[in-house]
């Protein structure tokens, strides 16, 4: 074999490796939200599709009732957003979102339409009649010591750090809720309790890491689940407070943003920063007027 052939074939073999290994790479890493529900209001419906060059798919489907009004492709090719209308006549299910690409490469993702609770959109909000009690879930009451501190979640329990976990969970509050009911409460709000995986200072969950998921330190999506049905039994209502202006810097899409502007990154509400930057997502570096104050961070809004 000729010195050509012997540095030629390891190359076009190596070559050819890499372009089916990036082949291989490419399918549907998250798709936000994992299902939705019959019977909503609003018929409309965005799902967020996230992989590897994923924006080079076209999306289809079939499924009576529910169509593609739209797809929207993004600055970042591993972003594809697809916006779907759901008709009054859909009926609850399952069926496959197919995307395929310009090479006929198909991925496809069974998605989920589920069945609303009979007379669901009748429940009753809080007015002025009601006596409202706020709490901090982290600082209340510890129902359950073993998930003080959770693998896969950076921030763990230190009871000795004022700013630090102290081991409060919902299993803490469901143990009191007898008390709260004694006290003459009619409604029930927790600040947030979803995934907030800081480095530090996670206690408050206002930075918020995953948006459908209750954060395992607080008992996960079951507790709060077995909290809702706590409440129903003893006629308390239950406030659940969601933040949309602002999310942590440990969220997923962090790492890799759908496009330049997905966010504005700013310090003191005047000078921008980059997203490199050590600071958190959703605070001020300054004591200003807020809905809650921090100081030390950095404050971030979706367009």
């Amino acid at each position: 074999m000729s010195i050509v052939k012997r540095i030629l074939f390891p190359i076009l073999f190596f070559s050819f490796l890499s372009l089916t290994s990036l082949a291989a790479k490419t399918k549907i890493e998250r798709l936000e939200p994992e299902f939705w529900w019959i019977g909503m209001e609003n018929p409309n419906l965005q799902l967020l599709i996230y992989g590897q060059e994923i924006g080079d798919y076209k999306a289809a489907l079939d499924y009576p009732g529910v169509t593609i009004q739209s797809v929207q492709n993004v600055e970042n090719v591993n972003y594809l957003f697809v916006n779907l209308q759901i008709d009054k006549s859909a009926k609850a299910g399952k069926f496959d979102i197919t995307l395929t690409n310009s090479k006929g490469k198909e991925l496809k993702y069974q998605y989920e339409l589920k069945e609303r609770r009979k007379n669901s959109s009748n429940r009753k909000g809080f007015n002025s009649s009601d006596v409202i009690y706020l709490l901090m879930p982290d600082r209340f009451a510890n129902g359950n010591p073993e998930n003080d501190s959770v693998d896969g979640l950076t921030e763990k329990a230190d009871r000795a750090n004022f700013d630090g976990r102290h081991g409060g969970d919902i299993q803490g509050i469901i143990n009191k809720l007898d008390y709260l009911q004694d006290l003459g409460i009619t409604t029930l709000w927790s600040t947030p309790l979803l995934e907030d995986n800081e480095k530090r200072g996670s206690y408050h969950s206002y930075a918020i890491s995953d948006y459908y998921n209750v954060d395992a330190r607080y008992g996960g999506n079951e507790a709060y689940l077995k909290l809702s049905k706590e409440c129903k039994k003893r006629g308390i209502k239950l406030i659940k407070d969601m933040v949309f202006n602002h999310c942590a810097s440990a969220h997923w899409w962090m790492k890799d943003l759908p496009q330049k502007d997905w966010f504005i990154f700013m310090m003191n509400t005047q000078t921008p920063i980059t997203v490199n930057q050590p600071y958190w997502i959703h605070m001020l570096l300054k004591w200003i007027k807020s809905n809650f104050r921090m100081a030390g961070s950095i404050k971030a809004c979706r367009i």
